[in-house]
């Protein structure tokens, strides 16, 4: 429900930034931006310049692409031969021409490719995303992490697209997973209304026969807006995931994650709570332990090799020179009905890309555990 069309910039090349005039609103950007590249902080940034997009495609290089956390999952998986339906009501033609093959839309009822849907008019900008890698100095700062920092020049809101609502409902009982997102990009005043009709839509694909439907959180601008995203979802979605960033806003104090993960699982009526951080992925889960670890390994190793190769691929492979890090807590453990697994991950020091990472690892989770409802008897 999040749907954007991201514009790549490389933050090691971009000299009209670096060089913009002292106190000038691109200077002031490059200072926010060099600062988080400083201490490593990739996350979303809301930016009031209305004019930054177009001073942006004037002075730097950019290069576009296909962005928002469902669309990014459904392009893993349309790679690796899932196919996935998103929900598009922005069809200008640019970002028509994001949509690789295999990610569906629906039109007149029917589901086409991108290349086949009527363009309208782009009346929202493209999001910005500045990559950054470790050891590669931006302007007097070299960062000692690889990420990339997102930066919205309006809060575009949910995709409204009655037909996606519809279709996606109708497909819910052959379906093997749901995704939802998108919350974070919508204006604090509209998000009881748009949270409401997003969960509203999560309900009826569990009445339809749905068993997994996954919420990703995201990064939110005040602890008024994540408080009011997670009272709303209770009951509405059976898995919630998270950054490791994202997972210390709330408990900042977690030495282990298993106890607050399951606190998180019981106050929101979930069957899943997952984590995914640099070097590692866990969750606690009311369901098959073994599964639930197999789909953090399938998320790892799909992000990992997009990581190597700077996009989603077709093949999976963990890239020779990726390291397996120690676990920094014990990974199994068990508490009532709830069992906690983890896994290392195979991290790169020096990334392709850091973009579209976490919704990889999604991908990678939710066709594991969306596999045995739709595999054959005796699968």
């Amino acid at each position: 429900m999040s749907t954007v069309v991201d514009a790549r910039v490389d933050m090691h090349a971009m000299p009209a930034l670096v060089e913009a005039a002292p106190g000038s609103l691109a200077r002031i950007l490059f200072e926010m931006l060099k600062d988080r590249a400083r201490r490593g902080i990739g996350g979303e940034v809301r930016v009031d310049w209305p004019q930054g997009p177009d001073w942006l495609r004037e002075n730097i290089e950019i290069h576009h692409a296909l962005g928002g956390t469902g669309p990014q999952a459904a392009w893993v998986l349309s790679k690796l031969g899932a196919r996935a339906i998103i929900a598009l009501e922005d069809r200008h033609s640019l970002m028509l021409r994001q949509i690789p093959p295999g990610v569906l839309i629906v039109q007149d009822g029917e589901l086409l490719e991108g290349a086949s849907a009527v363009a309208s008019e782009q009346t929202v900008p493209e999001t910005f995303i500045f990559e950054y890698t470790a050891g590669k100095p931006v302007g007097d700062v070299t960062p000692k992490r690889s990420s990339r920092i997102i930066v919205r020049f309006n809060d575009r809101g949910l995709q409204d697209d009655s037909q996606f609502d519809r279709i996606s409902t109708e497909l819910a009982p052959a379906a093997a997973a749901g995704l939802l997102s998108g919350l974070n990009d919508v204006d604090f005043a509209a998000l009881p209304e748009a949270s409401e009709r997003l969960f509203k839509l999560a309900r009826a694909w569990q009445d339809a026969g749905l068993k997994t439907v996954h919420f990703e959180l995201a990064g939110y601008p005040s602890k008024a807006a994540l408080d009011h995203v997670l009272s709303a979802l209770q009951g509405a979605v059976t898995s919630l995931g998270m950054s490791q960033s994202e997972f210390l806003t709330l408990y900042p104090d977690a030495s282990h994650p298993m106890p607050a993960m399951i606190a998180l699982g019981e106050k929101l009526q979930l069957r899943r709570v997952c984590v995914h951080a640099d070097t590692w992925a866990a969750a606690v889960t009311r369901c098959d332990p073994g599964t639930e670890l197999q789909a953090l390994m399938a998320g790892c190793a799909i992000a990992s090799a997009r990581a190597a190769c700077g996009a989603p691929v077709s093949k999976v492979e963990i890239a020779e020179d990726a390291q397996f890090p120690p676990l920094p807590f014990e990974g199994y453990g068990r508490q009532g009905d709830w069992s906690f697994v983890a896994c290392s991950a195979p991290y790169i020091e020096a990334p392709q890309t850091t973009l579209g990472l976490g919704d990889s690892f999604t991908a990678g989770c939710l066709l594991i555990l969306g596999r045995r409802r739709t595999a054959p008897e005796g699968a």
